[in-house]
């Protein structure tokens, strides 16, 4: 593959708005000692420069945090055919996406629905406020998965308790992952419990729950 014949799509979500900023860029465009693709409406902008060592240095805007990400990665992770993207370390939310640009597009939708997701979640009006409020960290997929099964095993035994069941309510029981702990509820009733989720003895503890009280 030849180097100078490359060039791919890369896109940032601006932080301020919420808009999707996509550009094709090639090895021509990256001739000059920064490549800056900037938000029309806002003042945010994604910089690319080279390296002495022939490596692109990026600053990422980011829609959680207030300064951008900065990072450095080979011109052929740059050019890749495939979709390559750069998740935020705060949230597990991508920021970065270079690729195909009918991947990239594909992945910009998937990452707005993802945003859509958690400002409805957390209560957020908009894309500026969540470097205000930053959500939780994404749960780990392994967690969220054993935390749902205890949760429906403890459910279908009657091991749950909470307000509902002394007023004779059907009770709606969820979860919620947090940075350190995992929040168990009721829909119906707002009753609530936190268990601990730090360390590995934590989550043999959480293994071993027999019953939860929600209060």
């Amino acid at each position: 593959m030849i180097l100078k014949d490359q060039k791919t799509t890369v896109a940032f979500r601006c932080p301020s708005c919420g808009k999707a900023i996509l550009s094709g860029v090639n090895l021509f465009r990256l001739s000059a000692d920064m490549l800056r693709l900037r938000c029309p409406d806002c003042d945010e902008a994604l910089t690319v420069t080279s390296t002495n060592d022939g490596k692109l240095r990026l600053s990422v805007p980011c829609v959680f945090c207030p300064r951008p990400h900065n990072l450095v990665i080979s011109k052929n992770a740059f050019f890749s055919e495939d979709l390559f993207v750069v998740p935020c370390g705060l949230s597990g939310i991508d920021i970065f996406f270079a690729g195909g640009e009918e991947a990239v597009r594909a992945a910009l939708q998937k990452n707005e629905e993802d945003l859509k997701k958690v400002l409805r979640e957390s209560g957020i009006e908009n894309f500026a406020k969540l470097r205000e409020d930053p959500p939780d960290p994404l749960p780990d997929p392994a967690v969220e998965h054993v935390v749902r099964f205890l949760l429906c095993e403890l459910e279908e035994e009657g091991k749950i308790s909470c307000y509902c069941k002394e007023e004779g309510e059907i009770p709606f029981y969820d979860f919620q992952v947090l940075s350190e702990r995992v929040r168990i509820f009721c829909h119906c009733c707002n009753a609530e419990t936190y268990l601990p989720l730090r360390s590995e003895a934590d989550a043999e503890h959480f293994i071993s729950v027999d019953s939860l009280t929600l209060k």
